[in-house]
């Protein structure tokens, strides 16, 4: 699956257990928690480096969360 749209972080599962500060994928179509294959569900330093830009990504969408496979920046 393709998507694009700007990366941003924010508070994710306000007011549950999970609550935490997330990366999120916003598109046209909706929000997604962003996710790397293989890198780190809780820190990846790379998915950092991409909050404030806009992106073209493919990859798994498995009900809230983006599972990037690759990325170009647009």
């Amino acid at each position: 699956m393709k998507l694009n749209g700007s990366v941003t972080k924010k508070l994710f599962g306000a007011g549950s257990k999970s609550e935490h500060e997330a990366i999120i994928l916003v598109t046209k179509t909706g929000e997604y928690v962003l996710r790397r294959k293989g890198g780190n569900p809780f820190f990846d330093a790379e998915l950092e480096n991409l909050v404030g830009k806009r992106i073209n990504c493919e990859g798994d969408l498995t009900g809230y969360t983006f599972l990037m496979d690759n990325w170009t920046e647009e």
